[in-house]
């Protein structure tokens, strides 16, 4: 109620980010990172990120920070690459000015499955200015890294549901192929009618199972089919429907 707001310095938060994925480049905060994803091979093994300043006025100071990318029981986990290099490790970036970034492997290996990391372009805060009251976020921006497998191996995603708690539906996928699937959008159809609809964009790494508790318009009985669009096209397929667990 009463005292100073709360002030932000990032005017996107890193999730409102991870939606633009799709795009060329994204702004947030005083940043322009391009591009948003990075895709690499064995044989080709390094790639260039470009980071601007937007301000006028203020210098920032940028860390990276190269993170393996799993996925445990649906949820995204993060560990300190010991393979993937980003340099510089941490610079200054002038008002107006422009790093690059350079991105690559410490070992450029062949593997059956794709390897997925995230490198975070951090946001370092200096102290306060004089007079400022408030609570000062360090924008945090998480890339994609994706490393091209042998032989990419494109398999159907596997889709169920199941009625859950508070009259919501869980729409679980699972991704058999050897290679990430990011769904962008997705829609659960009973007829014609959509009974659940998400636009929360989500990766799918190779081999995982993700999970989604979406609100329903009502109970389902079935047969049930889902539309998504994704970042390698649009599908449609049946949906399993589990039965509801026994009160």
């Amino acid at each position: 109620m009463g005292g100073p707001r709360p002030m932000c310095r990032a005017s996107k938060s890193l999730a409102a980010l991870l939606a633009f994925l799709a795009s060329s480049a994204v702004f947030a905060g005083s940043f322009q990172v391009s591009p948003v994803r990075v895709e690499l091979s064995p044989t080709v093994a390094t790639a260039s990120i470009n980071v601007r300043n937007e301000s006028t006025t203020d210098a920032v100071v940028v860390q990276l920070r190269p993170m393996d990318w799993k996925q445990v029981g649906g949820e995204d986990a993060y560990t300190s690459s010991p393979d993937l290099i980003a340099t510089p490790p941490i610079f200054t970036l002038q008002p107006g000015a422009t790093q690059t970034v350079r991105v690559g492997l410490r070992r450029a290996e062949a593997r059956d499955v794709q390897q997925t990391f995230r490198l975070f372009i951090t946001e370092v805060p200096g102290p306060p200015k004089e007079g400022f009251q408030g609570l000062q976020v360090a924008l945090n921006i998480g890339i994609p890294v994706f490393i091209a497998p042998k032989a990419k191996r494109v398999t159907a995603l596997a889709w169920r549901a199941k009625p859950a708690a508070d009259g919501k539906l869980a729409l679980t996928a699972t991704n058999p192929g050897n290679s990430h699937v990011q769904i962008l959008e997705a829609k659960v159809l009973e007829g014609t009618d959509a009974i659940v609809t998400t636009q929360q964009p989500r990766y799918i790494l190779a081999g995982q199972t993700v999970t989604w508790q979406l609100p329903a318009a009502r109970p389902p009985k079935g047969p049930l089919r889902v539309t998504a669009r994704t970042d390698s096209g649009d599908v449609e397929a049946d949906v399993s429907l589990e039965p509801s667990a026994p009160k």
